[in-house]
């Protein structure tokens, strides 16, 4: 079956494909080569001539900055659903199969809340 969009650039893609290439040029040119003064000069150029930076960021940025998912936290504010659904931590919470939709977005208003 033909997608209506085929015809359309994929953006999504061409950038994928954009900044392996960059990567892959920067680590064969810079990474390791010259001393400290020349790779942080190359790369100041680098982001100079960018027209785009991606910064991936993943739990362990929270985690870093000092938020923690267990321990007095949790229990302080989700004793109940550690009650009653046997949920150890606020992270793996968000994956709990809970019962129904109201119970679901119970969960989630009160972790985005306290997070």
């Amino acid at each position: 079956m033909k997608n209506r969009y085929d015809y359309l650039p994929n953006g999504y893609q061409e950038t994928i494909e954009k900044g392996l290439n960059a990567l892959h040029i920067f680590s064969r040119t810079s990474y390791g080569v010259g001393t400290r003064e020349k790779q942080l000069k190359r790369l100041k150029a680098e982001l100079k001539n960018a027209n785009a930076i991606v910064i991936g960021a993943g739990a362990g940025l929270s985690t870093s900055a000092g938020l923690t998912y267990s321990g007095e936290r949790f229990d302080r504010f989700f004793f109940d659903f550690k009650q009653r659904f046997g949920i150890t931590d606020i992270y793996t919470g968000g994956f709990y199969p809970f019962p129904d939709s109201e119970t679901r977005w119970a969960w989630w208003a009160r972790h985005i809340y306290f997070i």
